[in-house]
Formats: C-alpha cells, structure tokens, sequence
C-alpha cells in the first residue's frame, strides 16, 4: 500500500509539472544552439553578444550576423580554456579595472554602463566573462609571442607610405565627384501682386502694375520705393535656388536682368507675381581634410595587426581543443 501510495504521488506530481508551461529556464534551454564545454550558447546570447559590442563600440562596420556572434562567443571558451590552462585567467579585480577604464572611455561612470547594459538586456556576469575571455588571451598572446608582435622601423614607414596612396585615391575619388564641383546660386524673392476672383481685366490691370513695379525695382531692399502708389504689394521670404537646375528660359531672364532686377510679370498662385533677383553667389564644397596619424599611432597599428594575425592562428590550433555540439543545424559548419 505504502508502495502504491508513493507511486500514485509521483504520477500526479510529474503530471503536475507537465501541465505547468514553460518557464524562462525551459523556454532558453530550448533556444540552445550550440554547446561549448558543457557551456551552452543560446540564440538569446547570440543577439546581446551583438548588442554588447555595439555598445561598446566594437561592432564591425558591416555589422555582425548571428553566426558571426557565434563563432566569437565558441572562442570565447577557447580563449578562456587556454588562459586557465597556462596561468593567465585575470582575477575579478583586473575585470572591475578593465570596465572602469572602458566606462571612463566612454565618459560615463561605471554604474551608468552597467545600467546601460542591464536595460538592454546584458546581465554584469556575461559582460565579466566577455572580458575574462578577452583580457587572458591579450595576456597569453602578449607573453608566449612577445618578440613576434614588435615591428620594425621599415615595416612602420611602409604602413605610413600604404595610408597616404590609400588616402591620395580616396582625395582624387571625392574630388571628381559631380558633387565637388562648384554650385552656383541664385537668392529670390516673390513679389505678389494678389488679385481677387478671375477677371481679365483685372488681371491685365495688374500686369501693368507689376510691369511698372519691375522697371522701378533696384534691388531686394526697393520695393516699397518700387511699388509706391501701387496697391497692396507683398513682399514673399527670400530663397536659394540652384541656378544650373533652372529652366534655361528663367536662367537667362536672370541673367538678363542681374543681380537687383525682376523678371515678370507672370501668372502666380493667388495673382500675379515678380520674381526678383537678390544676390548670386557660388558656393564650393569644403576639399576633404585628412590627419594623417603620427609614427607612434601607425606603429600601433601595425603592432594590432601582427596581434590580430597570431591570435587568429592560435585560435585555429586552439579550437580542436574545446568540445562543439552544434544543437541548432543552421550553425553548423557546412
């Protein structure tokens, strides 16, 4: 009976657990695309990898799939796995040293960065084990391949020779842009001459009047000496127009008149109208202004670049190393 009865109560419980739906552990467990010794990677963690390095400014350019936030979260394990293998984990208070300086770096503090990151989503333990992973490998790569990152003087001085030819293209691409060149252009101003309902005769009457107003108008500042004795002359707010987009008619009416006259009269929207030529200037786009990097900062450059190669290829040595089960097939190497 005592048998029965203990059977009967695991039978309801495991019952009363199915019925239960999924809670925020089952439902990440069930989003795991990959396993990396015994640590697993969910789409979850794929999307904030993303989010964390565009907070932190380190997002490529081209921005980052989810198999490229994978890949870098598998050598995540892999750099961690090696830097505990020779010695060369930072302990908790070189990680707290690491987010101060990267806070001050962004000029906030660092409770103003772990608020940043907490309300998209990062948690401060996955932020910790993105830079345990990052600061031991810098210091395995640092330690075991010191001589090989250093460059010489003749590998600075081409680094600087290859930037000013990639800069000379770039100039010359820019300056041959249609967009470069000069741009000439015209301020007008409207002048109305408003007129109530569609009598011609009316609207010729108006016409004279506008005639009249253009042969006294000396210039954007005359017309109320212009339209003296005239009925209700309106003045409209100047604009800029680009000259070489104007209707050829219009630009050599301009032309004709120069700067100071009004070409018209003309049919407007509420009567009719002048069009007065105010001023004409060019206007010329600013010539690219690039600061070519001092000697120290190109050398850095090349000294990152030497870096980058030989964690690249210890990465690829390191990587049979760690154990991948890829749970999710669309992340699996082809």
């Amino acid at each position: 009976m005592i048998r029965r009865g203990l059977l009967l109560a695991s039978v309801l419980l495991a019952t009363a657990v199915l019925a239960q739906p999924p809670g925020p552990a089952l439902a990440e467990i069930e989003g795991i695309v990959a396993v990396v010794n015994d640590q697993p990677i969910t789409e979850l963690d794929l999307s904030q990898r993303v989010i964390l390095l565009e907070i932190l400014g380190d997002l490529p350019a081209k921005g980052m799939t989810k198999e490229q936030a994978l890949r870098a979260m598998i050598d995540d394990q892999v750099k961690i796995f090696e830097s505990t293998r020779l010695g060369m984990l930072p302990s908790d208070s070189d990680i707290s040293d690491r987010i101060n300086r990267i806070a001050k770096g962004m000029k906030i503090s660092r409770d103003e960065l772990m608020a940043k990151l907490k309300a998209r989503g990062i948690s401060e333990a996955s932020f910790r084990l993105y830079l345990q992973a990052s600061i031991g490998f810098s210091r395995l790569i640092s330690a075991k391949y010191r001589e090989d990152v250093k460059v010489t003087d003749a590998e600075v001085d081409a680094k600087i020779a290859e930037i000013k030819r990639e800069v000379g293209s770039e100039t010359a691409k820019i300056m041959n842009d249609p967009r470069m060149k000069p741009v000439t252009v015209f301020s007008l101003m409207e002048i109305q001459l408003p007129v109530d309902g569609e009598d011609p005769m009316l609207m010729q009457s108006r016409a004279i009047e506008a005639s009249q107003v253009a042969r006294r108008f000396k210039g954007c500042g005359s017309l109320k000496a212009a339209s003296e004795g005239i009925f209700d002359v309106k003045a409209g707010k100047k604009f800029d127009v680009d000259a070489g987009k104007m209707p050829k008619e219009l630009r050599a009416a301009f032309d004709k008149v120069g700067v100071g006259g009004a070409v018209g009269p003309m049919r407007g929207k509420n009567g009719v109208q002048l069009i007065a030529l105010c001023g004409v200037r060019t206007i010329t786009p600013p010539k690219p202004d690039f600061k070519m990097p001092t000697r120290d900062q190109v050398e850095r450059m090349v000294t990152n670049e030497r870096y980058d190669k030989i964690e690249e290829q210890y990465l690829e040595l390191a990587r049979d190393k760690v154990y991948v089960e890829y749970r999710d097939p669309r992340f699996a190497p082809q």
